[in-house]
């Protein structure tokens, strides 16, 4: 399946960069001849053809976006996978952040293509910022292990177990300080990840074979690193949480969570009588003509 993945950079100015994301999003589908199809100078053509991506100074986003969105219709790109997308927040005062993911719904609609946006917490305040762009996207929430869970600390000594694997013989047992690596963690593989090559790389430099105790606490994240990624992560956690959402749903609505069902009855109700005048008889037949006795 076609897919581009690139990273959103985030901009010197402190302003995300339109023009510059796509202009990194051509040189990652290597798109050939894109100085042709921007307006430029007759002069600038008269040189060799360049077979590849160069932008001139006279370049708009308008035209950028353009040729983004024809590229990825040709190739049938089926995803644009885009790490750190919480740099898209990052727009100037007078813009609204609302407009920053409208530009990559209306690249989507165009190209039929998903946009995956990859991120930290801080892309929690793009969910909800309309109702069109809260339908249209999906949230995939990969969580840290926690230490309440039981189930996630078996599971977290599991990867220890994995990365023991992969480390040279007569490396220090993990699982003998698993609590410890949690704490330096926080319960998130990645930072595990880096810990270990970090401090397997230090145990190299320093003559070790393996790795080793001291080389892991040196390169641990200290206790007010640790406390604030956690705290970050707490609060985003708590973010995704529903919480007491659903009863102010439905509040809104004008339900409530103990709302009895009205049972079904398939049996009409019976019609109500209209109860008569004083005097007024009851409807019923009359006799008519004379009783006459037949003959055979």
């Amino acid at each position: 399946m076609p897919v581009v993945s690139l990273e959103a950079m985030a901009a010197l100015s402190g302003n995300f960069s339109w023009k510059d994301y796509f202009t990194r999003l051509l040189r990652e589908m290597n798109e050939p001849l894109i100085n042709r199809k921007l307006r430029r100078d007759p002069a600038d053509l008269e040189g060799p053809a360049n077979l590849h991506f160069a932008v001139g100074p006279r370049a708009s986003g308008f035209e950028l976006q353009y040729a983004v969105e024809q590229a990825l219709r040709f190739r049938r790109a089926r995803a644009v996978f885009v790490d750190e997308a919480q740099h898209l927040g990052r727009v100037a005062s007078g813009r609204r952040l609302s407009d920053q993911l409208n530009i990559v719904k209306s690249i989507a609609n165009r190209t039929a293509a998903v946009h995956v946006l990859v991120g930290t917490y801080e892309l929690l305040p793009f969910r909800n910022l309309s109702g069109q762009l809260s339908r249209r996207s999906v949230d995939v929430h990969f969580p840290r292990y926690t230490s309440e869970d039981h189930g996630d600390v078996e599971t977290f000594k599991n990867v220890l177990l994995t990365f023991q694997e992969h480390l040279p013989a007569a490396s220090f047992d993990l699982l003998d300080r698993w609590d410890f690596m949690y704490e330096r963690s926080i319960g998130c593989v990645g930072i595990l990840k880096n810990w270990l090559l970090c401090a397997l790389t230090e145990a190299f430099g320093d003559g070790d074979a393996a790795l080793t105790a001291r080389s892991l606490e040196r390169t641990a994240l200290s206790v007010s690193q640790c406390e604030k990624i956690l705290a970050e992560t707490v609060d985003g956690e708590a973010q995704l949480a529903e919480g007491e959402g659903r009863s102010r749903l439905r509040n809104l609505l004008g339900l409530s969570l103990d709302m009895p069902r009205v049972a079904k009855t398939s049996k009409a109700s019976a019609p109500l009588l209209r109860r008569r005048a004083a005097g007024q008889r009851r409807p019923k037949r009359d006799p008519i003509g004379n009783a006459v006795q037949a003959f055979a």
